[in-house]
């Protein structure tokens, strides 16, 4: 088969110019780190019920939620229940001796709805699973002092524990829909 000049040009061209359409998509990606990897993202997913899970070091936090009333009932100022699940995966003891967010005044610890609130500092045994989902008398945490009504829209919660400190965009539920204690799987 015969082929002309004209249309080995062509043929030429298409393949310079998709050459550097490659080119000219794939280096905004590999300037943004020259030989280096990327910072790799905090570790947290939504599962099938829109709960939050994340993950730092050998610490699981499952389930994680806020329960708030309707929007037409909240006020800045109130309190919300802070509810998740707790696995240590390591063979120490670790302690969640931190949890804090920009939307209220200070995140709490009560061993029970009727106890009082105190500075959060919880032990988690190794190898253990702690349970700080709603449920009657059980403990939990606080948002305390909320700086505006939440609605359903999701605020972000930094934890702090032994081994590191993670930030997770934690989802408003109401409180009607209350997500019950999960029942953690080991990874």
């Amino acid at each position: 088969m015969r082929t002309s000049r004209g249309d080995l040009r062509g043929a030429g061209w298409r393949a310079t110019l998709r050459f550097l359409l490659a080119a000219c998509l794939l280096s905004p990606l590999l300037a943004c780190n020259p030989g280096q990897r990327p910072h790799p993202l905090p570790r947290s997913t939504r599962n099938r019920e829109g709960l939050v899970d994340g993950q730092v070091g050998a610490m699981r936090l499952l389930h994680v939620h806020i329960l708030a009333p309707p929007m037409a009932q909240q006020k800045a100022g109130d309190d919300l229940g802070l509810y998740l699940t707790l696995v240590n995966d390591s063979d120490t003891p670790q302690r969640l001796d931190g949890v804090s967010t920009v939307h209220a005044e200070n995140v709490v610890y009560r061993a029970s709805p009727s106890a009082p609130r105190q500075a959060v500092n919880v032990t988690i045994p190794a190898r253990a699973t702690l349970s700080l989902q709603e449920g009657q008398g059980r403990p939990h945490l606080e948002v305390i002092g909320i700086d505006r009504p939440l609605g359903a829209t999701p605020i972000d919660v930094t934890f702090r524990f032994t081994t590191g400190t993670t930030t997770l965009r934690i989802p408003v539920l109401p409180l009607e829909r209350g997500a019950g204690s999960p029942t953690p799987t080991h990874s």
